[in-house]
């Protein structure tokens, strides 16, 4: 089954959906290794991985979609993949869409903002007028190769106009062919649950980051409000900022890294996980044994 069809099929189970995010090959193997079925690439962590830079519109499309595919070829995952704002008009999006399903996308999302754009959680957003997205939205459906592939329409509305603008562009995108509705920064529960009263029967995306815009909730939660989706898209990024702080504070200081080590994997441990022990069966499959094999 491919992957698309994968998370067709997890979509129609009644379970909410938790998506870890993840940044590179790495974190998706991380990921997959703790049990997670789907995963999440969004641009605030390539941004931050790649360029060392803030979300505000710095990377280009090629540089996403490679990150993408690096992402994609790392595991037999499912993964949504942030297609910001389409990188520019109705045609753009037709070629980002096409580009990210070369690269293993099996959900795309593709947000209403002004470029440059911003992450969803930061101060300064605007968006475009909502019949130009629901255009984008539509060139989106239409480009895609593989039936299959999830156009995920998100909003950013609600930090710019309002709640109530934000529910109304939500209708216009489904309207526009969307499948999946994203509507970012609810400010608080109420917010959260008018959402998924206004789209009973529509794949809804949550979105949680640890001290943004939205209260942080459970799963379950989300799931009895009617979410059918949860990213948690910084998390990686946020860990591993602050342990490996941690890590090389104690070795600028010591001078090594021994009172680090119950934060770190051995040498042999790390090798086990990366598949050290793979590789060399395969590499002594194909080595030289001095003839012929019979």
């Amino acid at each position: 089954m491919d992957k698309t069809r994968k998370l067709r099929k997890l979509l129609a189970e009644p379970e909410i959906i938790t998506l870890p995010g993840v940044y590179d090959a790495l974190t998706a193997k991380i990921a997959a290794a703790a049990g997670f079925k789907v995963l999440v690439v969004g641009g605030y962590s390539i941004a931050a991985s790649r360029l060392g830079e803030p979300d505000v519109g710095y990377l280009a499309m090629p540089e996403m979609a490679a990150a993408v595919k690096t992402i994609a070829d790392a595991t037999d995952l499912p993964l949504f993949a942030d297609g910001d704002t389409g990188y520019g008009n109705a045609l753009s999006a037709r070629r980002t869409v096409r580009e990210y399903e070369k690269a293993g996308a099996d959900a795309i999302i593709l947000e209403d903002q002004v470029w440059p754009k911003r992450c969803g959680h930061m101060q300064g957003k605007a968006v475009i007028d909502a019949a130009e997205h629901a255009q984008k939205i539509r060139a989106a459906v239409d480009a895609r190769q593989n039936p299959h592939t999830l156009i995920v329409a998100r909003t950013d509305a609600r930090a710019v106009n309002g709640l109530a603008d934000a529910i109304e562009r939500g209708r216009r995108y489904l309207a526009a062919g969307a499948e999946a509705l994203f509507i970012e920064a609810p400010q608080d529960e109420k917010e959260l649950a008018a959402v998924a009263a206004a789209f009973p029967d529509t794949i809804l995306l949550a979105n949680m980051i640890e001290g943004g815009r939205t209260p942080i909730l459970t799963a379950g939660q989300l799931q009895n409000m009617g979410y059918k989706i949860v990213f948690w898209p910084c998390t990686a990024l946020y860990a591993v900022v602050r342990c490996l702080t941690e890590v090389y504070a104690g070795l600028k200081r010591d001078g090594t890294t021994q009172a680090s080590w119950d934060k770190m994997l051995t040498f042999s441990e790390f090798n086990r996980f990366i598949g050290v022990d793979n590789y060399r069966e395969i590499e002594n499959k194909y080595k030289n044994n001095g003839g012929m094999r019979k």
